[in-house]
């Protein structure tokens, strides 16, 4: 073999090498997704940011959530507010069984101290009053609970009950409670309550304050935990939605019918955070313009609700793309907030989230020709 021929043919060799470790290690990096050793019947992964899933196993198998149905409790108490609000216990609240704090006919609380005593101590008989004081009854507040499931498109849950106790009817898929979760992740002070480690709350009659300590041991021993919620009931066995953040990346993975809920959770976001890394297609405060009929101004600036931020696992990059689509014949008045557009994520041409991108202010209906000529008339002699 000619000297030419040789280098030609030695090159093409580590050519060909290079590209067989390349797909090895995709492959490798896609088998690992596959072959997360848990135990759990029925698990989930997902990007916070996105709500794009990384990871799933059985994720819309209709399962008991235990007392993860606290997480829309709580949830629904907060966006209800009035948390300063005093709430005197009932003794159906008091009698509620299982976990609890112990309550007592005629015991003054506020929603706020029993919040804490739902998320932290899992107590039954605080979700009891909670839903007593925000719907005036448990079944009222059961309906809320189960219209706020249709408005988050949550299509394999219904409640029964506030607090998770086995119940017929009462169900949810491990896809719905991360969705559920992510959901109330937004919210600055559900975020404050469910990575709270330990606080006092009164106990009426008694020389000292009931202890609440988070059950949630994930907030402790994972770096970077952010939640969210523990539960067991001998139907559903033990589950857990977890949350964790590292630098901008944030996950959430629920597992349900675990034999291990620290072990399993802990492999799924190890698996996230030593695969995924995050994109940002689209900052948030980017300013496009929307063209408005008929208004004071001819054009509104409007930004997207959120930045376009996905996770993504190796090779995914590449095949990631963002369309923005403007909403068009708009005609005045538009008010401040109002969605105009919508900018859309997609991965392998699939959409894998949705931004709104709402106006940024008012514009106000241009006045009739003729008072547009009596003002300026009226301005001549001012």
């Amino acid at each position: 073999m000619c000297l030419i021929c040789r280098r030609i043919f030695n090159r093409t060799s580590l050519l060909l090498f290079f590209v067989l470790c390349l797909t090895l290690f995709f492959q490798t990096r896609a088998e690992a997704a596959e072959n997360v050793d848990i135990s759990a019947k029925a698990a989930i992964l997902i990007d916070e940011s996105s709500g794009r899933v990384v990871f799933a196993r059985n994720e819309r198998q209709r399962l008991p959530q235990a007392s993860l149905t606290k997480i829309m409790t709580a949830l629904l108490v907060i966006e209800h507010g009035d948390l300063d609000e005093k709430v005197e216990i009932s003794e159906y609240a008091a009698e509620t069984g299982e976990s609890s704090i112990w309550l007592e006919k005629g015991e003054v609380l506020s929603r706020n101290e029993l919040l804490y005593a739902l998320m932290l101590n899992s107590a039954n008989d605080a979700a009891v009053a909670l839903a007593e004081s925000v719907a005036g009854s448990e079944e009222l507040f059961v309906s809320q609970m189960n219209r706020r499931v249709r408005t988050l498109h949550l299509g394999d849950t219904h409640f029964a009950n506030p607090h998770g106790l086995d119940a017929e009817g009462h169900y949810s898929s491990a896809y719905d409670l991360a969705s559920l979760a992510r959901e109330g992740l937004k919210n600055p002070l559900f975020r404050k309550v469910v990575t709270t480690k330990q606080m006092d709350i009164p106990w009426s009659d008694h020389p000292w304050n009931r202890s609440l300590g988070n059950r949630n041991q994930l907030i402790t021993r994972y770096q970077g935990a952010r939640g969210v919620k523990t539960g067991y009931t001998n139907k559903a066995g033990s589950c857990l939605v977890g949350a964790a953040q590292r630098g901008e990346l944030k996950l959430i993975s629920v597992v349900l019918n675990s034999c291990d809920i620290y072990s399993d959770t802990e492999k799924l976001l190890d698996y996230g955070f030593d695969n995924c890394e995050t994109v940002v297609l689209a900052e948030k405060n980017g300013v496009k313009r929307v063209q408005v009929k008929k208004g004071n101004s001819e054009f509104v600036p409007v930004r997207l609700e959120r930045e376009a931020t996905v996770a993504v696992l190796p090779g995914e990059k590449e095949k990631l793309s963002f369309q923005c689509e403007l909403n068009e014949n708009i005609e005045a008045p538009v008010k401040k907030g109002t969605v105009l557009g919508v900018g859309r994520v997609l991965l392998n041409g699939k959409e894998i989230d949705r931004i709104d991108y709402l106006a940024q202010e008012d514009v106000q209906k241009k006045p009739p020709l003729w008072i547009a000529v009596f003002n300026w008339i009226k301005s001549l002699f001012s």
